[in-house]
């Protein structure tokens, strides 16, 4: 793997030491990446499966591939470009030897199109020199210097920085950015730690509510926490609620979990319509077997358990 041992070592415009014109670089094996592509909910649960070896990350640092932009990625072709472009730097290890390609580089790239595993997450990737060792490194694609990043790359980038913290067990306040660590802008000069670090903390919050159990015998705690973890699921897609408007109330009273759209103006047959798209969830047992219900019917069948108790 491509360690600090070999990252301490020089960029060749660093070198200062002797070089000859005859001099040819060392390649090093081709680099070995995942290439999967996950959305949000897989990626979850990949972590949460994966065995991490000795010595456990220390510290996780994100960053910007400033190009390719959002509007030039294409995911898996940009994948092997990506790889491709790697293993043609030239870089010098300790010993003054030229070798052309790294065999690691980033682990994650987070793009629109979802969350795009590049090394493995299980070793030591290169992301920031001199500081590869027990770390982790996620990408962001697209450039950070003049606007935030939003949308589906950003919902994917709290998700992943969230789910490496609780994985790792490490303190989301400790947060690296690249430029932590150097001269570049990255992940952005428009991407603050006070403006990323709160939302991570917030998923990681919601995170393991929804991963704690309620007492057996308390069904409403069972119900609340049912609820709680649905709406954990699809927090960002909803909107803020007019509690005031009847289709609210509509939706309050069938337990809907949430509008996903603003009151819309729609005709139909001739006839003038307010209407609004609100999220619902269906729930059934993991092995395939009984009805599937609606989130109002599990509700509805956890407090008749307890009436009957």
């Amino acid at each position: 793997m491509y360690s600090d041992r070999h990252n301490s070592g020089y960029r060749v415009s660093d070198w200062r030491g002797p070089r000859t014109l005859a001099e040819r670089p060392i390649k090093s094996a081709p680099m070995v990446i995942d290439g999967r592509v996950m959305n949000e909910s897989s990626f979850i649960t990949y972590v949460e499966r994966l065995k991490i070896l000795d010595p456990q990350p220390t510290r996780v640092f994100l960053h910007h591939t400033w190009k390719p932009t959002r509007e030039s990625w294409k995911g898996k072709s940009t994948i092997a470009a990506m790889k491709k472009y790697y293993e043609k730097q030239l870089w010098r290890d300790v010993d003054g030897t030229l070798r052309e390609g790294w065999t690691a580089g980033p682990h994650i790239f987070v793009a629109d199109d979802g969350i795009w595993l590049f090394s493995d997450l299980r070793l030591d990737g290169v992301g920031v020199r001199g500081h590869n060792t027990g770390t982790r490194h996620v990408e962001m694609v697209g450039n950070y210097d003049e606007q935030l990043p939003s949308g589906a790359t950003l919902d994917n980038t709290i998700a992943v920085l969230g789910m490496l913290h609780v994985k790792f067990g490490l303190d989301i306040a400790n947060l690296g950015f690249h430029r932590d660590l150097g001269s570049k802008s990255c992940p952005g000069r428009a991407v603050q730690k006070e403006w990323i670090i709160p939302q991570v903390a917030q998923w990681i919050d919601g995170y393991r509510r929804s991963k704690t159990p309620a007492a057996p015998n308390d069904p409403a705690a069972q119900v609340r926490q049912m609820r709680e973890a649905l709406l954990w699921m699809i927090k960002r897609r909803l909107i803020p609620a007019r509690p005031e408007s009847p289709l609210s109330k509509e939706a309050a009273r069938r337990r809907l979990l949430g509008p996903i759209t603003a009151e819309m103006q729609l005709n139909i047959a001739g006839q003038a319509y307010v209407a609004q798209v609100f999220s619902e969830g269906l729930l059934m047992r993991a092995d395939g077997s009984g009805k599937i219900l609606s989130v109002a019917e599990m509700e509805k069948l956890l407090l008749n358990q307890e009436r009957k108790a």
